[in-house]
C-alpha cells in the first residue's frame, strides 16, 4: 500500500526543484494522487516563552484539504525546494517523513517531520512533529532554571525567621 504512495510523493516532490516550471494542471494532478479527498493537516502547536519563565502551549486548527492545496501552490510559486531526507514505514498505514525546504528568495533552510497516514495509497491525515529542543525536555529550560533559583533562596531563607529557630527532634 506505501508503494504507490511513495511514487505519487516523489512525483509531488519533483515539482518543487525551485523553477516553478509546471502547469496549475499538472501540479493539480500530482496534488490529488498524493492526497485524499477528505485529507487533513495537524500543524505542530505553538510554543511561546512568557516573561515568567512558562512556556504556553496554543494549538493550531486542523487545515483542510483546499488549505493545504493553497500554502503548497504559494510555496511552488515562490520557488521552494523540497528535498526528501527520509521515508520510513512505521507502521501498516502508517509513514514517517521528513522533507528539507530552501526557500529561493530568502535562502532559508529548514526541515519538516510529518506523521501520515495512507488509506487508497493517499495521504488520509498528516501530523507535523515538532523536532526542536525544547519539546524533547520534560521541563523547559527557564523553568528550570526558575526552580533552581527558588531552591537556593529557600535555602538561605532557612532559619532566618522565628517559626524556624529551635526545631528540634528527641527521640
Amino acid at each position: 500500500m506505501s508503494y504507490p504512495f511513495e511514487l505519487a510523493l516523489r512525483q509531488y516532490i519533483a515539482a518543487f526543484d525551485g523553477t516553478n516550471n509546471i502547469s496549475p494542471a499538472e501540479f493539480q494532478t500530482r496534488f490529488d494522487n498524493l492526497y485524499h479527498q477528505y485529507f487533513t493537516f495537524l500543524p505542530k502547536d505553538e510554543k511561546a516563552m512568557g516573561e515568567d519563565g512558562f512556556t504556553t502551549i496554543k494549538s493550531k486548527e486542523p487545515l483542510t484539504r483546499e488549505e493545504v492545496f493553497e500554502r503548497e501552490a504559494s510555496k511552488l510559486a515562490d520557488g521552494t525546494k523540497v528535498t526528501l531526507i527520509h521515508f520510513r514505514k512505521i507502521g501498516l498505514d502508517c509513514i514517517d517523513i521528513k522533507l528539507g525546504l530552501v526557500n529561493g528568495e530568502e535562502d532559508s533552510t529548514s526541515t519538516v517531520r510529518l506523521v501520515t497516514t495512507i488509506t487508497a495509497g493517499q495521504a488520509v491525515t498528516s501530523k507535523e512533529i515538532d523536532e526542536s529542543p525544547e519539546s524533547n525536555l520534560f521541563f523547559p529550560r527557564k523553568l528550570m532554571a526558575a526552580k533552581c533559583a527558588s531552591a537556593g533562596y529557600k535555602w538561605k531563607e532557612f532559619g532566618t525567621f522565628q517559626t524556624n529557630h529551635g526545631l528540634k527532634t528527641s527521640m
